[in-house]
């Protein structure tokens, strides 16, 4: 098991200084988010006029391992059916990825039949993929009223992954939007978890730096079997004043999830 950082954390800031700033910070593995523009976001903004050739060797020049890569998408939309993006693909010609997380599919304006009808689609492209990389859905949180977003509750991922001989990809945040103690989706997740995304919540406020909510850490990792997850991502607030002020949260984000999983 690893502990990782999410390079999306510093979207805001040019992707070179991001990676430097992760290397200072002590980390060996990062998670690579891939840009993704759709519906109404846009995500990893500092990878948008970097092909995905170029971002890998600025990622294997700062001596840092990818430990997963994050599919940013997820927006089934007309003309882009598949949860996987193009732009994974291409990655995937200059990177070894050992792990990818893909977001739960989700689609505006649709319903449980659309879903029940799209559940082959999505296990058909992910097992399309190579067989060697560890495939993990990430729960989504029911956000926005006017989407459609299945597997929020851990009972129904549980069965999708099951089925499909996925994994799970937890996201903290999502879970506490969602109203869902993230201690219980755990103990219904446990033997599926193989990544974390780790960020607090309180009072609405999402991606909150560890410790400045109100989510029980304890709890959660003492329901995840620990020695069968391949990493942990901080995908947390870590944004300060300055790049020495960063480079500090980063390491004290680390420092907080080693004590977290001893």
């Amino acid at each position: 098991m690893n502990i990782s950082i999410s390079t999306a954390n510093l979207y805001h800031i040019p992707f070179e200084t991001a990676l430097r700033i992760y290397k200072k910070a002590g980390y060996e593995f990062i998670e690579l988010a891939g840009y993704w523009k759709g519906g109404e976001w846009e995500i990893a903004q500092h990878l948008k006029d970097i092909n995905p050739k170029d971002a890998i060797q600025m990622v294997k020049d700062s001596r840092l391992k990818i430990s997963t890569f994050h599919d940013m998408g997820g927006i089934i939309e007309e003309g882009a059916e598949s949860v996987v993006s193009d732009l994974t693909y291409e990655y995937m010609k200059y990177y070894d990825f050992p792990c990818i997380v893909f977001h739960a599919p989700h689609r505006k304006n649709a319903d449980k039949e659309w879903w029940e009808n799209y559940k082959p689609v999505i296990a058909g492209d992910l097992k399309a993929l190579d067989p060697k990389i560890l495939l993990c859905v990430e729960n989504l949180s029911g956000f926005h009223a006017d989407y459609f977003m299945p597997l929020i509750q851990p009972e129904e991922m549980l069965e999708f992954l099951d089925a499909n001989g996925f994994y799970a990809n937890i996201d903290t945040t999502h879970y506490a939007q969602a109203g869902i103690d993230i201690a219980h989706a755990a103990s219904i997740l446990k033997n599926k978890v193989k990544t974390i995304h780790i960020s607090d919540h309180a009072d609405n406020k999402k991606h909150l730096f560890i410790g400045d909510g109100n989510l029980d850490f304890i709890a959660f990792f003492s329901n995840i079997n620990a020695r069968e997850l391949h990493s942990v991502t901080v995908e947390c607030d870590i944004s300060a004043d300055n790049e020495e002020a960063i480079v500090a949260k980063a390491q004290k984000a680390k420092l907080l999830v080693e004590n977290l999983i001893q």
